[in-house]
């Protein structure tokens, strides 16, 4: 893949990304509808299994990445947690394509899935890694780790966290029953409460984001917006946004 230029038209010398008129309005969007029980950001937090205070930062972070699709001639693609973020806010459709789209960015910003294959997958991590250099280029400063670099847990995995918790005491109740019963009760009501103690201290250390969730293409023409074409991609292989700037 060719690497892009660090060159932003959208940003003047001796100016940056705060005073671009995009990045203010992008800025300043809530995807949250005030009025609603369980508002954009609640919903986005149960599903990913995230705190409020990681929810609001990946939110952030998703702002910044729209505004890489929008400055970049390539345009960006997006982590595995801003792609969640993008995903759900696609279901909010009045929101993402009247409000977000037309009246903040100008144009649409559309979400292309990965073709998937290695030479895509190849195509995609070259264009993650050059999305990771924009951000440090325009925002000057890393990206969060734990938003930009996170991945999903394996469906085995997730089976496993499933099934492990909810078993355990089941095996703890039948440990104490055999006490009584067999000379090896003892031992096998040992093993499982060790078993038990390890799965707490692993699930409290496991997920720093989980606790209490209270809380591409682009088309058309606009000279505040992203450019007159984008592609779309998530750091492996899910989709993205690209073919910006002024």
């Amino acid at each position: 893949m060719t690497s892009i230029t660090h060159t932003t038209p959208r940003i003047r010398a001796g100016t940056n990304f705060r005073q671009d008129p995009l990045w203010q309005r992008i800025a300043a969007f809530q995807p949250d509808d005030p009025t609603a029980p369980q508002p954009f950001s609640r919903k986005l937090a149960r599903e990913n299994d995230w705190n409020e205070r990681f929810t609001s930062r990946a939110i952030t972070e998703y702002r910044r990445f729209v505004y890489l699709c929008c400055i970049s001639p390539t345009g960006a693609s997006p982590s595995y947690v801003i792609d969640q973020v993008w995903h759900k806010h696609l279901l909010y459709t009045e929101n993402y394509w009247d409000e977000f789209c037309e009246k903040v960015l100008g144009r649409k910003l559309h979400h292309h899935p990965s073709k998937g294959g290695p030479p895509e997958k190849t195509r995609h991590d070259d264009w993650f890694i050059q999305t990771l250099r924009l951000y440090k280029t325009v925002f000057n400063e890393s990206p969060p780790a734990d938003i930009w670099y996170n991945t999903p847990r394996s469906p085995r995995k997730r089976l496993r966290d499933f099934f492990f918790p909810r078993l355990l005491p089941l095996l703890l109740l039948l440990s104490f029953l055999l006490t009584g019963c067999t000379p090896g009760g003892t031992v096998f009501g040992l093993i499982i409460l060790a078993l038990l103690a390890y799965n707490t201290a692993r699930k409290s250390s496991k997920n720093p984001n989980k606790g209490d969730s209270s809380g591409s293409t682009c088309g058309g023409s606009s000279s505040n917006s992203c450019g007159s074409s984008c592609s779309s991609s998530c750091g492996g292989g899910c989709g993205g946004c690209g073919g910006g700037g002024d």
